[in-house]
């Protein structure tokens, strides 16, 4: 019966709406509109309204991710760029950057994988650094891919120096990562607060690099030697990039003093 008595007004509406001139059927069109038909009317046009906005989100959401992604880009290169800056004097050799992409090893005996091999030109033993200091030496290369033997690591060892008066030693590190400049002979001019960096006998590093800060002085009346717990100033388990140094130190002398 309901059904029955709202197609009978619909029906009157639509006869009134076609009744009359164009003029008058307009405006008794625009009348319905604003009263009988207002709420379908309003109702299309909030939906139509609701629509547009969606389709407006999706293109906006679009672009928030391409602007995402843009942004991502740039810091990346910003990183790579900041990473790339070294400050201190490296000399005229060549390096790259290389992304650390994996570990090998467990805890402190973890060595780094760079994404970065023979296809590169990098060698075994070239030397790793970082903007801060040196990181390590390359100890296996495949096309691809290189690992690297980093300065915390207990099988490192590298000739070093006190910056401030040449004091000579060798720097190595135990099984936790702790670093240490050993061979120093009692009563040698060093203290706390001195810089260590590479001597001219390192077998991997040109002379000068930074390698670390001294601490603390041990010495031990039963040993031959003292030696200085060094800060380096590099952590390479926080690293994610670093630079190779195409260096390789020229170690003709030692085939010159076998034949003589």
């Amino acid at each position: 019966m309901k059904r029955e008595f709202h197609f009978l007004i619909y029906l009157i509406l639509a006869i009134l709406l076609f009744i009359g001139s164009n003029d008058d059927r307009l405006k008794k069109a625009q009348f319905f509109s604003k009263t009988i038909y207002f709420p379908l009317v309003n109702s299309i046009q909030k939906f139509n309204s609701l629509f547009d906005l969606k389709e407006k989100n999706q293109i906006l959401s679009k672009k928030l991710s391409e602007h995402t992604i843009k942004i991502t880009e740039l810091e990346n290169i910003l990183v790579e760029i900041e990473n790339a800056k070294i400050y201190y004097d490296t000399g005229n050799y060549s390096h790259l950057l290389a992304d650390i992409i994996g570990f090998k090893g467990e805890f402190r005996e973890r060595c780094l994988i760079l994404n970065k091999g023979k296809k590169n030109k990098i060698k075994l033993n070239y030397p790793v650094i970082s903007n801060d200091g040196i990181v390590g030496k390359i100890i296996s290369v495949s096309r691809n891919y290189s690992i690297v033997l980093p300065l915390d690591h207990s099988r490192f060892r590298l000739g070093v120096m006190s910056k401030r008066n040449h004091l000579q030693g060798i720097m190595k590190s135990d099984i936790i990562g702790n670093s240490y400049m050993t061979l120093i002979k009692p009563g040698s001019d060093i203290k706390v607060g001195d810089i260590i960096v590479t001597s001219q006998i390192s077998s991997v590093f040109p002379k000068g690099f930074p390698v670390g800060e001294v601490t603390k002085l041990i010495e031990n009346p039963a040993d031959v030697f003292m030696s200085a717990k060094i800060q380096i100033f590099t952590n390479p388990s926080e690293l994610d990039q670093t630079v190779v140094l195409f260096y390789e130190k020229d170690e003709s002398y030692e085939e010159e003093l076998k034949n003589n």
